[in-house]
Parts: structure tokens; sequence; C-alpha cells
């Protein structure tokens, strides 16, 4: 009786450590791991997000266009991202203030890791354009850091 306790205990072990295997990544030098989900890197204001992709609501918020966001094609399997985080009352609050409207910019691919699909999203808040090529340096660096290959025409 013991040891058919103790042996289902064991194999509850090795299947939670398989799971739970898969998700470990390794996270770039400088980001802060806030949840399993989401890291930040506090002194260039990047995040770096990891989804399941199975996950609808994440499919339908981060991989289509609405009036909020924008992805297109970026380079090497990428998706540029442009997302007013703020609303369209963010918006125009910022537009006064600034001038300008701030929006969020990123980098966004779906890749495949030991036959899982994940989506991975670095970005930087009220950010520029020109932070695109930040956030792809630091999602590529991610990738070899982790051997990820981003799939390619999934959006």
């Amino acid at each position: 009786m013991y040891k058919k306790v103790i042996c289902v205990l064991l194999f509850s072990f090795f299947i939670i450590g398989a799971v739970s295997a898969a998700n470990d990544f390794k996270i770039n030098d400088g980001f802060d791991v806030i949840n399993e989900y989401h890291s930040v890197n506090e002194e260039n204001g990047m995040h770096l997000c990891i989804w399941d992709y199975d996950d609808e609501i994440i499919q339908e918020s981060y991989l289509q266009n609405d009036t909020d966001y924008r992805i297109t094609p970026g380079d090497n399997n990428t998706y540029n991202v442009t997302y007013n985080s703020h609303g369209t009352f963010g918006a125009a609050m910022s537009y006064v203030k600034n001038g300008t409207v701030t929006l969020d910019h990123g980098i966004l691919e779906v890749a495949e890791v030991n036959g899982d699909k994940y989506i991975f999203y670095t970005y930087i808040e009220n950010g520029i354009e020109d932070d695109w090529q930040k956030c792809f340096d630091e999602l590529m660096k991610f990738n070899e850091n982790n051997n990820i290959k981003p799939l390619a025409d999934v959006v």
C-alpha cells in the first residue's frame, strides 16, 4: 500500500517537474521577473512577456489589429507592434500635454518550444518608433539564450 502511494507521489512530481520545465526560459540580464508571464528591465523601461499561444484571449488581443493596436510584419519572422495603452481619452490628454500621442512600441513573435507554442513580446511603454529596434535586439538576445526560432506567417 505504502509503495503504491510513494510511486504515485513520485510519478506526480515527475509530471509536475516536466510541465514546469517547459515554462523555464532564461530571462535576459537586467530583467526582474514579476511573474511567470512578465519580466521588466527598470533601467531601460522594457517589458518581456511570455504567453501560451493556446490562450484564446491572448490571440485575440495580440495577434489582431483593432482601433488601439496595430501589428505589422517585421524582420526575422517578428511583428512590429504599436499600442495605445491609454485609450482615446489618455491619447487626447497626451496630445494636449506633449503635442504627441504616447504609444507603446514593441516586437512580438510566435515560436514553438518543445512542442508547445508561445508568444514572446518585448515592448516599451510611452516609447517612440526607434524603440522597435531596441525591443527587436532584446528579443533576439532572448531567442539566442533559449535557442528559439520564430515561426513564419502566424498573424
